[in-house]
């Protein structure tokens, strides 16, 4: 019969606390938006954009949500949803998009065409093959728990419209505010993760070209962002209450200069987030429009992730 010494027991215990610990941080339990048919994070029939209307979207339990190892949607069993109003809209009355921001919209390709579409969806537009961009959970691997194929988003649109009738300034340090967007959880909630996907646009007319890119600031007092995961074009501020857009070229893709990315609203018993819009311009030698493509603008998708709570 062999025995254990006391240092061999010792070891024995503390490579099993590690590997406890680790197994814990490894898997975690997501709340996530899902749309499969029978878990249907928006009920009933999605409509289609564009519109300045609340959208509200329930969560589903996603076990090991934050790994990708497969996908296992569960109803919670107390029901969790948030509530996504647009407030205080400085653009009103714009034709055919109604307001300066809408879900559920896209640019069109004349001034009598807007491509409308559904407010909740996953055309993204982008692939995510790598894997390194959006991240479902704060204690979670960079990169892993938001699936693109499976969690939709709300699809935001801020129409480039109105600056093109003001022929507004296009230097890059042109911001223009469009007003607020509010998430309204129906029970407080904690650490909160906000997925931005696609946040820029471009036009080329004649060869030259403009970019401009959504940005965010986040407004509730005492709140502030920590970058999880994201490209080079996303960034914060100092004060980490800023969703800005870096100096580069700005296009439309996440590989080619839309800032994408995850944030982390650090803080408990969170009821509501509230972020102001702004439109910011890069300073190319283009144009917000033309008298023939006046519905240009920049869509993106939202996306909201919770840890188990």
């Amino acid at each position: 019969m062999s025995l254990i010494s006391p240092f061999q027991k010792t070891i024995f215990i503390s490579t099993l606390v590690v590997l406890l610990s680790t197994s814990s941080l490894s898997a975690q339990n997501t709340l996530e938006f899902v749309q499969d048919g029978f878990n249907n994070s928006y009920r009933g029939q999605i409509p289609k954009g564009p519109t300045s209307a609340p959208q509200t979207l329930t969560f589903f339990f996603n076990k090991d949500g934050s790994l990708d190892h497969g996908i296992y949607f569960l109803p919670m069993k107390h029901k969790l949803t948030v509530t996504v109003s647009l407030e205080d809209q400085t653009f009103v009355d714009v034709l055919q998009h109604q307001t300066g921001i809408s879900f559920g919209a896209t640019s069109g390709a004349s001034p009598n065409q807007v491509k409308s579409t559904s407010v909740f969806n996953t055309n993204y537009q982008y692939t995510d093959t790598t894997r390194v961009l959006f991240t479902s959970h704060p204690l979670g691997k960079p990169g892993k728990g938001i699936n693109l194929s499976m969690n939709p988003g709300l699809q935001v649109f801020l129409s480039a419209k109105p600056l093109y009738a003001m022929n507004a300034p296009k230097s890059d340090t042109s911001r223009y505010y469009y007003g607020r967007v509010r998430l309204v959880f129906d029970r407080p909630v904690s650490n909160p993760v906000i997925s931005l996907i696609g946040l820029g646009a471009s036009t080329n007319f004649a060869g030259k070209r403009l970019g401009f890119a959504t940005e965010l600031d986040l407004l509730n007092p005492g709140l502030k962002l920590t970058r999880l995961s994201g490209n080079d074009q996303m960034k914060l501020d100092p004060n980490q209450t800023k969703i800005l857009h870096s100096k580069g070229a700005i296009s439309g893709s996440c590989e080619t200069g839309a800032a994408c990315g995850s944030l982390l609203v650090r803080g408990e018993n969170i009821d509501n987030l509230v972020f102001g819009v702004y439109l910011r311009a890069d300073g190319g030698s283009g144009a917000w429009g033309t008298p023939k493509v006046t519905n240009s603008g920049d869509m993106w998708h939202l996306v909201i992730s919770l840890p188990e709570q």
